[in-house]
């Protein structure tokens, strides 16, 4: 995550440069010291250096999606996170992770069609392993159908769970090998859901209350809440639903599930 920060990429270089210059300096004035233990804790010391400036940078990352997720200040973290889009970045998943959270921050606010273009051009290249690339895919796949969703584009969110399906069925093949413990769990409930309200005007309710329980994070908590309340209003429980709703614009006011919400109570 350090090479999202230059400035303290560039730090640690600096700090890194100057402690092995102060390690060069000790060696001329002591020339009879033995080299080897001293080098031995110069390069702990180095590795610690090195380490805890990776570890604040991943500290820095984890402070801006706090802002996107938990906060709900869109602009705010969209201020500080679309300049990462310019950098050299050569970790392909450290790019796409970029573009998936700000994909998400572009949904928040209603721009889905800006959301699924920084998705689209993403140029994905096949790598060692095959799991990592169909993990990659998915997620991509799984951001672009819930896009889709949100537009009422029926045809592309359904060309995408269609998809996101296979995608599914090769990964969980491949879980198949692998210690009970060690398997990952590839969850297409909200898409499957949102497309099922979309096609026949009902979806499950408790399912997408569970997957709102579930959701740590508060984001994803008000806009599954949109869909719950959605369905509750297609099931006549309008009572259920206003006070979802309601809550939904106290949370969000600004941002597009709190708008929709708004208009729905309206």
């Amino acid at each position: 995550m350090i090479h999202l920060f230059p400035k303290r990429k560039n730090r640690m270089y600096l700090i890194c440069a100057c402690y092995i210059a102060l390690v060069g300096v000790y060696f001329a004035l002591n020339r009879g010291v033995n080299p080897i233990p001293v080098l031995i804790i110069a390069l702990v010391g180095l590795g610690i250096v090195v380490l805890s400036q990776y570890l604040t940078a991943f500290n820095m990352h984890s402070q801006l999606l706090s802002r996107l997720y938990d906060h709900l200040n869109v602009e705010g973290f969209l201020r500080d996170y679309e300049p990462m889009l310019k950098l050299p970045i050569k970790s392909q998943n450290i790019a796409l992770s970029v573009r998936l959270h700000l994909s998400n921050a572009y949904c928040a606010q209603g721009r889905f069609d800006e959301a699924m273009e920084l998705l689209s051009s993403f140029s994905l290249q096949p790598g060692k392993n095959k799991e990592e690339d169909l993990l990659s895919r998915f997620a991509i796949v799984s951001n672009l159908c819930y896009c889709a969703e949100q537009k009422n584009d029926l045809d592309t969110a359904r060309t995408y769970m269609k998809e996101l399906l296979s995608l599914k069925k090769q990964l969980e093949a491949m879980q198949e090998s692998k210690p009970m413990k060690k398997r990952m769990v590839f969850n297409t409930e909200l898409n499957e859901q949102c497309l099922k309200y979309l096609t026949d005007g009902k979806a499950d309710i408790e399912a997408l209350k569970t997957l709102v329980k579930n959701n740590p994070q508060q984001l994803h908590k008000i806009t599954i809440s949109l869909w719950v309340a959605r369905a509750e209003l297609s099931a006549n429980n309008r009572r259920e639903a206003e006070k979802i709703l309601e809550q939904i614009v106290k949370l969000a006011p600004d941002l597009y599930p709190g708008k929709k919400a708004a208009q729905l109570l309206s």
